[in-house]
């Protein structure tokens, strides 16, 4: 029913090309506005108002339209030849170049658009409700493990969480969200956006995609090159990477697919073995 509408709507003939996480993707020619277009359907009214409100600031040029459908939100975008990144070895230039890019989406977006805000709640607040909303999961036993080597950082933490500047987050920047369109590179997928420290968005990146610690450190430089950055402290560090595990956790433990692998467990057993701060070179 929701597809034939958009059809009727957009005077379309949309096709469903994936769905992931719940969310439906559909493409096809509009003849209303002579357009190829890219729809992103939602389920839950965050994720589309982020994907909405970052898309109308930070690349207006394609954000065409937005719908709200019974229980379903959609975005429409117009649709791009976009092709995947992630197949390309990453070098201190290209490390740097994605520092800027973080760098410029964080300029160019906050205080500017309105996501959610974790911030008015204590870091180590967030910790323990997402913990807490893990018992009776495979990962309880981790993750009691990672919070009670945790415990002793957590008032150092949450001081110096509420003193560094707030940005709004990207969410996933990853490889997977970098595509080349026509000569560039280009920052795709904004559904995850909040607000909180700029050091956030490098923790799946640097985790999972740039562990070389050159390039970490050349992916810092290009950063600082737009926008001030200090690394965190250790104690934060070590927070903020238990937070970015437990709601990996929690999108595996509520989604059949789990899309970031086994990314949740290393997480988790990064800080069993104490070793949970950035090396940078």
């Amino acid at each position: 029913m929701l597809i034939e509408f958009l059809n009727d709507y957009y005077a379309a003939d949309f096709k469903k090309i994936h769905d992931i996480a719940g969310n439906q993707h559909l493409v096809g020619h509009s003849v209303r506005f002579d357009k190829d277009l890219f729809v992103k359907i939602f389920t839950e009214s965050e994720m589309f108002y982020a994907e909405q409100n970052v898309n109308q600031v930070y690349c207006p040029e394609i954000y065409l339209d937005s719908v709200i459908f019974g229980d379903k939100y959609i975005v429409v975008l117009i649709d791009r030849e976009l092709h995947d990144t992630d197949a390309e070895p990453v070098d201190e230039q290209r490390a740097a170049q994605y520092g800027e890019m973080l760098a410029r989406f964080h300029q160019k977006v906050t205080d500017k658009v309105l996501v959610a805000d974790y911030t008015k709640t204590k870091l180590s607040d967030r910790i323990l409700n997402a913990a807490d909303g893990l018992k009776n999961t495979k990962y309880e036993e981790d993750v009691k493990k990672a919070m009670e080597i945790l415990r002793p950082d957590f008032d150092q933490a949450d001081e110096e969480y509420k003193q560094l500047p707030h940005v709004v987050l990207h969410g996933d920047f990853s490889l997977r969200n970098i595509k080349r369109y026509k000569d560039s590179e280009v920052l795709i997928d904004f559904e995850w956006a909040s607000v909180g420290v700029a050091y956030e968005d490098f923790i799946k990146f640097f985790y999972n995609e740039v562990k070389n610690p050159k390039l970490r450190s050349s992916f810092i430089e290009g950063y600082k090159k737009v926008c001030d950055f200090e690394v965190p402290g250790s104690g934060l560090q070590r927070c903020l990477l238990f937070l970015c595990a437990l709601n990996i956790c929690r999108f595996h433990v509520t989604h059949e697919r789990e899309k970031f692998g086994d990314m949740p467990d290393r997480m988790l057993k990064t800080i069993e073995n104490r070793n949970a701060i950035v090396e940078l070179d």
